[in-house]
């Protein structure tokens, strides 16, 4: 019974210190890893505004969801937002997707996706992106073609193409929240 209790509380120990330990790098780590996000998410941004800006701000809108928007001599010329999809093959797409001031399609750029390396991961290439590029937010049918749509899926990869369509959908619900008039 003696070696039972001693047992416990050596595992009790054991626990608590690695608890602590855990919760220490945590607290520790959470702020730098907040920063790379942040830092991520501009680097992001800036990539996806065409043409070039010479001014980027990043704004809120209502406290719901952050956006950038790139000017050239004070005027907007550039939207980004980012889109999410929980509907990705592996898990979680996020995408932060660019809009020219003719809220016509510019660019997406990949910020978190655990797709299938040679398959899914070919959201990233520009065989996959080009033929979106210059499409109207407003008008296009942001689907692929197996849905109806009028965008090429990634061969043997229908459910990452679907998740870049889904973040695509989530940022233009976005995007005409910011420019109602």
């Amino acid at each position: 019974m003696k070696d039972m209790v001693r047992l416990i509380a050596t595992l009790t120990l054991i626990c608590a210190v690695c608890s602590s330990l855990l919760a220490f790098v945590s607290k520790i780590t959470e702020e730098p890893i907040r920063q790379s996000e942040t830092l991520r998410k501009l680097d992001a941004a800036k990539k996806v505004m065409l043409p070039a800006c010479d001014g980027l701000v990043e704004k809120t809108y209502e406290t719901n969801f952050v956006y950038y928007v790139g000017s050239i001599d004070g005027k907007p010329k550039a939207y980004a937002l980012e889109g999410a999809s929980q509907n990705g093959y592996g898990g979680t797409v996020r995408l932060m997707v660019g809009f020219g001031a003719d809220l016509k399609l510019t660019n997406f750029e990949v910020i978190e996706a655990k797709e299938t390396p040679g398959l899914g991961m070919k959201m990233t290439t520009e065989e996959f992106r080009s033929p979106m590029r210059g499409l109207a937010a407003e008008t296009t049918e942001w689907r692929v073609k197996k849905d109806g749509g009028q965008i090429a899926e990634i061969t043997a990869a229908t459910i990452s193409s679907r998740a870049v369509m889904e973040c695509i959908r989530d940022a233009i619900a976005k995007l005409k929240l910011v420019c109602q008039p």
